[in-house]
Formats: C-alpha cells, sequence, structure tokens
C-alpha cells in the first residue's frame, strides 16, 4: 500500500481546529440539560441528523466521537444496538442507566466505561467546566441502527420543535 502524505492528511486525519462541532445531533438537543457539542471523527454511527457528515472518511468497523458537554448538560436516557465505550478526558463524568435511571456512577479522568448493548444510560457533566469525552460506538453506519430514547425524552423533544422523519432523522415539528 502507497499512500501520499498528502492523501493521508486529506483522508486519514482530523486536525483539532478544523473539526467544526455539530450542537444539533440527537432528538434530545432542545431540551434544556441536555446540549452539547459533538465533534464527528469517524463514521456517522447513530446520529439522528442526516447533515452530519464524519471528519475522517472511508470504511470504519466502529465510531469515533468527541463530545463537548457543558457545566450540568449531558445525554438524557437511551439505548443502542452496539457497544459504546465512554473516556472522560478533562475531569469527572457522572453515567447513570435503568429503565428511569435508577442506578449511577461517578467516573473520574481517564477512567474507561465499556456500556453493554440494549443498556438504557444517559450522562451528564457534574464539573463547573466543560467536560470533554471521547467516545466510540461499534460497527459501521449501515450496522448501527438508531438509538433507542426513553418514551418520556421524545414527548419533550416534540415540545421543543424536534421529532423524526419517516426515515428516522431529525425533523422540526409543526
Amino acid at each position: 500500500m502507497n499512500i501520499t502524505a498528502d492523501e493521508m492528511e486529506r483522508t486519514r486525519i482530523a486536525r483539532w481546529g478544523k473539526v467544526k462541532p455539530y450542537d444539533q445531533t440527537f432528538i434530545e438537543s432542545r431540551i434544556p440539560g441536555f446540549e452539547k457539542n459533538l465533534y464527528k471523527l469517524i463514521n456517522k454511527g447513530v446520529l439522528e441528523n442526516n447533515g452530519v457528515q464524519p471528519a475522517i472518511t472511508g470504511e470504519h468497523r466502529f465510531g469515533v466521537s468527541l463530545i463537548e458537554i457543558p457545566p450540568g448538560c449531558g445525554a438524557n436516557l437511551h439505548s443502542h444496538k452496539t457497544e459504546e465505550v465512554f473516556f472522560p478526558l478533562n475531569g469527572r463524568m457522572i453515567v447513570f442507566w435503568g429503565d428511569e435511571g435508577e442506578n449511577e456512577i461517578e467516573l473520574q479522568q481517564w477512567d474507561c466505561f465499556s456500556v453493554p448493548i440494549g443498556l438504557m444510560r444517559g450522562f451528564r457533566n457534574p464539573n463547573n467546566h466543560n467536560l470533554v469525552v471521547y467516545s466510540v460506538v461499534g460497527g459501521n453506519d449501515t450496522e448501527v441502527g438508531r438509538i433507542t430514547w426513553h418514551p418520556d425524552v421524545l414527548k419533550q423533544a416534540e415540545t421543543f420543535g424536534l421529532a423524526f422523519d419517516k426515515n428516522g432523522y431529525l425533523s422540526e415539528t409543526e
């Protein structure tokens, strides 16, 4: 295999500062307390915004993202049909799980948490600064399927103007 430095730069490297974040990537994006920026590095994965494009293209058997979470914010209860790994890079992270989010644990900076397939879970930033989390989701874009959201999240999202279209992507409500 002969890959030039220029080709490697164009197709296999995501330079920090050049990757732009997406703030409306999931159905919960407008619900207060669940705002965050997603830096999509490899594969679209479980995203619900059809306009999001990863910085590194090509076939991969996993998806990689950086999630920037403001203090007190996070992700609401949901599950995936694939593995997911969280790795808080610059602070603590609260992960909660269960049908109603009744269990929780605190991760410290550099801890690694592997979430079981199908587990209803969410997370939040307990720090007084933006938390950056390295996240890996198994599977490629065609294998990972969609997120399963807790029914209360879907009801809340609709009141803030978001629903899914017939293809399962984000759509404005009327």
